[in-house]
């Protein structure tokens, strides 16, 4: 336990910061219409900037502001590195994706509802059990990691934290729906980075570079090569298939891409939130250097290297830093705790209470009873979410594997579908489903047994069956498959 806060300086800091949250959606929402692509999209006129720090909000979940400290401690540069790229190529190489799908299907709201257009129904189901197991899971992860954290340096009970987490960001989503996420958004990306900036650097002036350039090997001191190939392939493999699924898998970044003013932005905001999310585990992953740097020139004992940051930040700085490192927790988390309610709003309305709708019939409308429908799903996300993380002894890794493996396996079929117009339906059905039963599993059981040449083989071999399924198959189906039966790109972009 490394209880910093007293727990009433804990519940007061919580309590204060839900109530900001609360108070500015209020604000943000204030005469808005309470239409279904307003309370979904934010009406479609999100401008690049508000785009850009709202994405990299939302790509910063908690946990990962003490990974990126945590492989810079174990792993020096090279683990660093291997975090932080791929983060970033992920949202670059979204970018033309999100473009891709704005010009297919101007008017929709969700990616499984263009699933369902140019797939149909069973390939559309996979999609369906990939998304909602993601962003049930996701939410769960982030109660579970973020009040774990908090309970450690404040010693408030895990459920109470987990209870006011959940009630917080459940009130102020309720209020404006994604508009409130954008904007909410905007405020928390700008406090992680203002907070990281001046923590990193107070930190750095009482420790010196002579113990940041010891650290920059890691604690072993044996990883200052950037590329070094261990790294690479028992870290960097792995990583960077699961990161590059990220946003294609998670129906949070095509929300996103929809609710931008124009195409002619979509590019522009996505390369832009890569650039700032960058910022972040860049200046977090110093904190790891440092933490290193002290274990090998003054003898520090780091008990558990997820914490080296904040450990980092508590024996070099004084309590009042390590208040405004938790308000920096809670904005990110808090971010993505708000992003994921509001994409099961969209999966909610769109794919489940409305699927299979035409253009004309999932544009701007007044229908109230879509925006309650939202908000009910919204609840029931948050109850859902809140039990799982909840379950005695469940652990972050269990629920990770399990809905990044599923996420990894509706990757490649993803792009081909958007980039490849002769791609069969059935060969998407056999490819997400192989992928589902063969890869995926692979991956969570190489996690599990600790083997790092288990869990790359299985996340190469998801990539194969993706590729291979829908290449061979699709060459191989020569009868009308439901792609060229009922759906055509042009007719639906006319």
């Amino acid at each position: 336990m490394l209880e910093i806060l007293t727990q009433k300086q804990g519940i007061s800091l919580l309590v204060f910061y839900g109530l900001l949250m609360i108070f500015l959606s209020l604000l943000f929402s204030y005469k808005r219409k309470r239409d279904t692509a307003e309370f979904l999209l934010a009406s479609r006129d999100v401008g690049v900037w508000t785009g850009a720090m709202s994405i990299a909000a939302a790509w910063i979940w908690a946990p990962a502001l003490f990974v990126s400290s945590q492989k810079a401690f174990e792993q020096g540069l090279a683990g660093a590195f291997w975090f932080i790229f791929p983060n970033m190529l992920a949202l670059i190489i979204f970018a033309p994706l999100a473009l891709k799908i704005r010009k297919i299907l101007p008017k929709g709201y969700t990616f499984p509802q263009f699933i369902n257009l140019r797939h149909g129904k069973s390939v559309h189901f996979l999609y369906m059990v990939q998304f909602v197991i993601l962003q049930i899971c996701a939410f769960a992860i982030q109660i579970l990691a973020g009040s774990t954290l908090i309970h450690i340096v404040t010693g408030i009970p895990y459920v109470t934290i987990a209870l006011i987490l959940v009630s917080i960001v459940l009130s102020y989503s309720l209020v404006g729906g994604f508009r409130t996420s954008i904007l909410t958004g905007y405020v928390q990306m700008l406090l992680i980075i203002i907070i990281s900036a001046v923590t990193v650097f107070l930190v750095f002036i009482n420790s010196g570079f002579e113990t940041l350039s010891a650290g920059l090997g890691g604690v072993s001191g044996n990883f200052g090569n950037i590329f070094d190939p261990w790294v690479f392939y028992s870290f960097g493999i792995a990583t960077t298939i699961g990161l590059l699924a990220g946003p294609v898998g998670d129906q949070m970044h095509w929300q996103r891409a929809y609710s931008l003013k124009t195409n002619k932005d979509v590019i522009k905001t996505f390369v832009i939130a890569a650039g700032l999310f960058a910022v972040v585990p860049i200046l977090l992953s110093v904190l790891g250097f440092i933490g290193a740097g002290k274990v090998i020139l003054d003898g520090w004992v780091i008990p558990n290297s997820q914490m080296v940051g904040p450990i980092t930040v508590s024996m070099l700085l004084p309590v009042s830093a390590m208040i405004i490192f938790i308000v920096m927790l809670l904005s990110g988390l808090l971010s993505t705790l708000n992003s994921i309610l509001c994409a099961v709003a969209s999966l909610a309305v769109i794919d489940i209470y409305n699927p299979g709708k035409q253009l004309s019939e999932t544009g701007n409308d007044n229908d109230p009873k879509k925006v309650t429908i939202a908000r009910i799903s919204m609840a029931v996300m948050a109850i859902l979410g809140l039990l799982i993380a909840l379950i005695p002894g469940l652990q972050i890794l269990h629920l990770f594997l399990f809905y990044a493996t599923l996420r990894a396996s509706t990757f490649v079929p993803t792009v081909m579908t958007l980039l490849w117009p002769k791609l069969k339906s059935r060969a998407v059905f056999v490819s997400v489903l192989l992928s589902m039963i063969l890869g995926a599993p692979l991956m969570g059981l190489g996690a599990v047994i600790k083997n790092v040449h288990v869990s790359v083989a299985g996340s190469l071999l998801t990539v194969i069956i993706g590729f291979l399924g829908c290449y061979f198959l699709s060459k191989t189906i020569y009868k009308k498959d439901y792609d060229s039966e009922k759906y055509s790109l042009q007719n639906q972009e006319k």
